[in-house]
């Protein structure tokens, strides 16, 4: 029993300590303030609000579907749904909003002021959410977005150009972002996030980076216009064997270098190389003789004067052409992959 806070201790009457009483006096406060608190807590609390969630977008497609066919039965079937639900979407829509946006009658169905006004807004909303919707999906096909690609010289007259040609026509909505480096870059750029995808000569790559070839180009031997060969329909490549090699080195373009090299290694021999060899300074050197380069076919384009190619009377080792990427999450990469490969296809590009 509990009187005022306290506890009489039956049995014990004035033989419990002084100590005792007091454990005793503490504990009751204690369980008094819990009732209380708990009392006052459940005094306090306030009954549940639910929140009117307001117009959803199926709603408002159905509003609009109405008001443009003024007709419940027409809207149904453009939506695809019984009349049924027409009128329960359309009742819960103006109970939602707490005004009477249709005027219904035996004929026709006539918007209010209030639903002229919401018609506006809504007519913006459902057509602001399908192009939204319209744009995701397209970014999820690869179709929209941007797209970073980097090239090298070797397929910067053809390979490219027909690509980025291709890519415009069938997917406008795709933005790209083209720049020519080095190849010696590519693995620096790809690994970095710095690029999507890259198009260069074959070569070795890290761990983690994919390839798939999408160009397999004859070589061509350059030489100055004043040469002796320069009019011969072709050339064996063990011809060119005492020649002075044009070559950029390995560490600017090891997929390049490593192509020539396996060509002329084919051919019997180790070519001599000029080591001074670099961008621009090429094309100088070979017009001035008499010196060779052996370049891929596509390129003959952008031969500078003064230089001209020569066919390889025996087929050489071609030049291939990489594509190069290491995301597998961007769905462009494999929009410009469908898009090389029919251009393959079609120019013949990977014929033996």
């Amino acid at each position: 029993m509990v009187v005022s806070g306290e506890m009489l201790i039956s049995g014990h009457g004035d033989d419990v300590s002084p100590a005792r009483r007091a454990i005793d006096k503490r504990s009751l406060l204690l369980r008094d303030n819990e009732r209380l608190s708990t009392t006052d807590d459940a005094a306090l609390e306030w009954p549940a609000v639910t929140a009117d969630p307001g117009p959803d977008l199926r709603q408002m497609r159905t509003f609009v579907a109405v008001a443009e066919r003024h007709s419940f039965t027409l809207a149904a079937d453009d939506l695809h749904i019984a009349q049924q639900a027409v009128s329960q979407q359309i009742k819960a829509l103006e109970r939602s909003l707490g005004v009477t946006l249709l005027r219904r009658s035996s004929r026709r169905v006539e918007l209010t002021t209030e639903g002229r006004v919401f018609l506006a807004d809504c007519v913006r909303v459902v057509s602001t959410v399908e192009h939204a919707v319209q744009r995701v999906r397209a970014a999820s096909r690869g179709e929209t977005g941007t797209l970073r690609i980097v090239y090298t010289l070797a397929s910067a007259w053809d390979t490219v150009p027909r690509l980025l040609e291709r890519l415009g026509e069938v997917h406008p909505q795709l933005k790209i972002e083209a720049r020519e480096v080095f190849g010696a870059e590519v693995a620096e750029l790809l690994v970095g996030d710095r690029c999507d995808l890259a198009l260069a000569p074959m070569t070795a790559y890290p761990k983690g980076l994919h390839t798939e070839i999408v160009r397999r180009e004859p070589l061509r031997a350059a030489v100055a216009a004043s040469d002796p060969l320069a009019g011969q329909p072709s050339v064996e490549l063990a011809q060119l064997s005492e020649r002075r090699f044009e070559l950029w080195q390995r560490a600017m373009a090891p997929g390049f270098y490593d192509s020539v090299l396996a060509a002329c290694h084919a051919a019997g021999f180790e070519p001599r190389r000029n080591e001074q060899a670099a961008g621009n300074t090429v094309w100088r050197s070979l017009a001035r003789g008499p010196g060779v380069a052996l370049v891929n076919d596509s390129l003959r384009e952008q031969m500078p004067g003064g230089v001209v190619l020569v066919p390889l009377a025996a087929a050489a080792a071609p030049l291939m052409l990489e594509a190069v990427w290491r995301r597998d999450d961007v769905p462009a990469i494999s929009t410009a992959l469908d898009v090389a490969r029919a251009l393959a296809a079609e120019h013949g590009w990977l014929d033996p």
